[in-house]
């Protein structure tokens, strides 16, 4: 197993602006929130709410549509939310708002400064003051037939000549800076990483009664692998860990059953066939979309997480099971090599029998497991949503001085 390691660079965690720095007012645009339900939605709910708490020099500005407003209840007095209709986050809607609509909202709102923190599905050509965006992932140009053709066409061309006209450009991973500077071309002087975090304490902490639990929410008595992702086909490649998994236990070595934690969307009907076709119904649990509450539970009584995702732009899934205690083993694509470092078993994912044998290696090997939990839970303790959300306000209140 390849020692691929990356050593984060820590953060200060002083709220002191950066040199030169005034009281600004920062507007947000928390448009695809997907509810908090995705990576996405996760990133911009966690760094939100944190930054008038790490940065709390500033006022706050929250553009969002109003069937979100529950995700910034009991926000601090610095923030002001700004309900915008529901029908502005549907994508021709939201791409007229970003391109116009959204500067008048700026002005009036006496913004000196926007963040963008889904910038790779939103943005806009001027906003009459400085922007920051952060880019997740362009996995679409990676996976094929991910998206359509139209959609793929404002991947490939027009997201890319907007991100160039961003003053500040933050990226998830170092995959996803290089994927920005090679397809975006952006100046490598506008572009960092700043690394996402995880809510760790919540998935260190383990309460008693967690079998009861389980079995009484998701109806788990067996042992289980667990994989947390949306049930997208084919990026998630969950059609792929089926087929591994119906090999892994066509020998009758190992009783366990296959957790697939994630809502049904895009090609999601593929997957429940190939849950047919393999004869696996008794053997594969999907549970839908897992509450907050319920996510530690499932991670903690895993007897291993596997990741077989064909490209993912950081992982936050990863972090959650190595806080969790729970030996990993995931694909060896995108950025997931670089997050779990040296503290996860590495596979191909394009390949089913690849992935069965590192399931199985985890699960023959004690000692090995044992490692990779130790590793795992140093490795989950670099990523931090407070160092994260400090990280992204020094940068936005860089390129404000920059721009003074």
């Amino acid at each position: 197993m390849p020692n691929t390691a990356t050593q984060l660079d820590p953060t200060p965690r002083s709220a002191t602006p950066v040199a030169g720095a005034r009281p600004l007012t920062i507007g947000i645009v928390c448009h695809a929130s997907d509810a908090g339900r995705s990576g996405i939605g996760q990133y911009l709910v966690n760094v939100v709410r944190r930054l008038p708490r790490v940065a709390p020099a500033h006022r706050y500005v929250l553009f969002a549509p109003g069937r979100d407003a529950g995700l910034w209840e009991g926000m601090d007095e610095l923030v002001t939310l700004v309900r915008q209709p529901d029908a502005l986050d549907k994508p021709l809607r939201s791409m007229a708002w970003h391109m116009s609509g959204l500067r008048s909202d700026l002005e009036a709102e006496g913004c000196d400064v926007v963040f963008l923190p889904a910038g790779n599905r939103r943005l806009g050509l001027d906003y009459g003051v400085p922007s920051v965006a952060t880019v997740h992932d362009l996995s679409q140009l990676h996976v094929p037939g991910k998206y359509d053709l139209l959609r793929m066409f404002h991947a490939r061309h027009v997201m890319p000549a907007l991100m160039r006209r961003q003053d500040r450009l933050i990226c998830v991973s170092e995959n996803t800076r290089r994927d920005v500077l090679r397809h975006a071309r952006v100046r490598a002087d506008h572009v960092s990483v700043v690394y996402n975090g995880a809510d760790l304490a919540r998935f260190r902490s383990s309460r008693p009664g967690l079998k009861t639990r389980l079995a009484r929410r998701f109806g788990l008595y067996s042992p289980y692998l667990l994989y947390v992702a949306r049930l997208e086909h084919p990026g998630k490649n969950h059609v792929r860990l089926l087929e591994a998994f119906a090999r892994l236990v066509a020998g009758g070595r190992h009783p366990h059953r296959l957790v697939l934690a994630g809502p049904d969307w895009n090609g999601s009907e593929a997957i429940h066939a190939s849950i047919r076709r393999l004869g696996l119904e008794d053997r594969v649990v999907t549970t839908g979309f897992v509450a907050t509450d319920d996510l530690p539970d499932l991670y903690q009584g895993a007897d291993l997480f596997v990741f077989p995702s064909l490209y993912e732009g950081f992982g936050i899934p990863l972090v959650e099971a190595m806080a969790a205690g729970t030996a990993a083993c995931v694909a060896d694509r995108g950025s997931l090599p670089e997050i779990a470092g040296d503290a996860a078993l590495l596979f191909d994912p394009t390949d089913a029998s690849s992935i069965a044998t590192a399931m199985e290696r985890l699960l023959s090997d004690p000692v090995l497991g044992e490692s990779l939990v130790a590793r795992g839970r140093r490795r989950a303790a670099e990523f931090d949503w407070d160092r994260c959300a400090l990280a992204v306000a020094r940068h936005i209140e860089g390129v404000c001085a920059a721009s003074a």
